[in-house]
């Protein structure tokens, strides 16, 4: 251990001569019986849900244990201050207090913040170098962002900071890794920046930050909090182990943890996606794939938009995430009742499952592929839409199935936009047995428990008969009327449903006729005329 100690602090100080701190570790032995479970991993981080259903893990900054929020989308490690009643509600007890981090000594903020020309930006050529610091937070100038979770938007402003860091790990005993001089965000505002109040889940309350789990590259530091563990632990892959929260109505009271290097051998077997494209910022640090064919009730959601559309790995938020177009699809198949209308803003408002007679009407699977159709034809993997049912304060049972609010019909639907993805939540992970392999990009997917036992496709949607010229539109269950406004002069009859000439057309094209057959009679008495004074001018 001690040889250890000596080869890291010279790294440690070898790291600093080139201007970059990389945080120095140390290993404590914590006592605590492990988590009751039958598989025991070599290697895993505990993870626990908040009352609105996101993940927390236990991290300590600055001497203080916090529960941070898991997000697999972002990098940043990011505490919520207490002395600027950033955290939901204001007085929760265990948010970040900086004037206690300045007591414990470790917490140094970057002179950076005072910099407008040294902007924390990922986008931007340069890193954000920490190597000087100021007196204290109340002499930074805090910076603005935003963040999208389950289609809502949220305003940040905060500042950039060094803290020491410490990770509980279950490495077959409870044992703590510390750090320090590691990158942290430290946050005077964490508000909605939406309208409305009437949200179903309040997210982020009773949370005291962020831990952002995806690539460094999403980040404007050196190295993040995630990046160091991963480091340490020698981590090539994981696998979310998540279980149901107990809201949820499939709640098996497991404990969930994030588990490195393996993958529960009784997990069903995986099918894994195709590596993902790599070269840029964003898909090097994110855990994306593709999906292919995603159907509800046998129908093709993407249709005639595509074959495949991007999926992230997003826990930042508990739900599955549709962008618009996908979403109202969605909600033409399966019963539920919205509080919106089609085709509206949800403003951050669920489903419910609908009820018949009293009874609730069971929800049918969401199935897709991992790649593409061929011969033959390729395994599908279904979701259990009711493993994303849960119920809220009331008892009152929603489903987690958001719809990220962009209605600008100007805008296609391009998947590469930030707002048309599909977002996998933590509900989802719960739903599936979720792997990353982080060396190729890919990942593998199953179902836990059994979908089809578990689903119904007789609440499903029926298909209407059209009538006339009318064609079958499969995505929105609809006749559509024939397009007879391509034409011109034609309309639409509502009755038939077949194109006609518009009203006025018919006596338009009569008129013509007569005006035509009068000139022509006009025209042949003039003719007749001429010839006759040809012929008497002749004689």
């Amino acid at each position: 251990m001690v040889v250890l100690r000596l080869a890291l602090l010279f790294l440690f100080e070898l790291r600093l001569t080139r201007s970059v701190l990389v945080p120095n570790v140390s290993v404590e032995v914590a006592a605590g019986p492990r988590p009751a479970a039958n598989w025991q991993p070599r290697s895993s981080l505990a993870v626990t849900y908040s009352e609105v259903l996101q993940p927390l893990v236990n991290i300590s900054i600055g001497g203080q244990w916090l529960q941070l929020v898991y997000d697999s989308s972002s990098a940043y490690a990011v505490a919520f201050m207490k002395e600027y009643n950033a955290c939901i509600p204001n007085n929760l007890s265990s948010c970040f207090s900086y004037k206690e981090a300045e007591k414990n000594g470790g917490l140094h903020v970057c002179i950076g913040n005072n910099d407008p020309k040294e902007t924390c930006d990922f986008h931007s050529k340069g890193k954000f170098m920490c190597d000087k610091y100021l007196a204290n937070v109340s002499n930074a100038t805090c910076h603005s962002d935003g963040l999208v979770i389950d289609g809502l938007q949220y305003y940040q402003r905060g500042l950039e900071a060094l803290d020491d860091v410490m990770m509980e790990v279950d490495l077959g005993e409870r044992q703590i890794f510390s750090w320090s001089y590691v990158p942290i965000r430290l946050l005077q505002n964490f508000t909605p920046n939406f309208k409305g109040s009437n949200v179903s889940l309040d997210l982020f309350r009773g949370a005291d930050g962020i831990l952002g789990g995806s690539g460094p590259s999403l980040s404007c530091r050196n190295t993040t909090v995630w990046t160091v563990l991963m480091q340490k632990l020698n981590v090539s892959s994981f696998y979310l182990d998540f279980h149901p929260p107990k809201s949820s109505i499939f709640n098996d009271s497991l404990p969930s943890r994030i588990v490195f290097n393996e993958v529960d051998p009784k997990a069903a077997k995986m099918l894994w996606s195709q590596p993902k494209q790599t070269g840029d910022l964003i898909n090097d640090a994110m855990h994306e794939m593709l999906i292919y064919k995603p159907k509800v009730c046998g129908v093709d959601l993407l249709y005639n938009a595509s074959s495949n559309w991007l999926t992230i790995l997003d826990t930042s938020g508990p739900c599955l995430s549709f962008p618009p177009f996908l979403f109202d699809r969605l909600r033409t198949h399966i019963p539920v009742d919205c509080p919106f209308k089609q085709g509206d803003m949800s403003q951050g408002r669920l489903c419910s499952p609908a009820q018949v007679d009293g009874q609730r009407v069971k929800l049918p699977s969401l199935s897709f592929q991992l790649e593409d159709s061929r011969e033959p034809m390729p395994s599908s993997i279904d979701l259990a839409l009711e493993r994303l049912v849960f119920r809220n304060s009331s008892g009152h049972e929603l489903l987690c199935v958001a719809r990220q609010d962009n209605n600008d019909i100007t805008t296609p639907a391009n998947m590469m936009y930030s707002y048309a993805h599909i977002a996998f939540g933590s509900m989802v992970a719960s739903a599936l047995n979720i792997a990353v392999d982080m060396k190729n990009g890919s990942m593998g997917i199953s179902p836990r428990g059994n979908p089809k036992a578990e689903s119904s496709e007789v609440g499903c949607a029926k298909s209407p008969t059209c009538v006339g010229m009318q064609s079958f539109f499969p995505p929105m269950n609809v006749c559509e009327d024939p397009p007879c406004h391509n034409y011109l002069f034609m309309t639409v009859d509502q009755e038939t449903k077949t194109c006609r000439w518009r009203s006025p057309i018919p006596m338009f094209f009569g008129l013509l006729l007569a005006t035509l057959v009068i000139c022509d009679l006009a025209s042949h008495r003039l003719y007749k005329q001429a010839i006759q004074r040809a012929r008497d001018y002749n004689q």
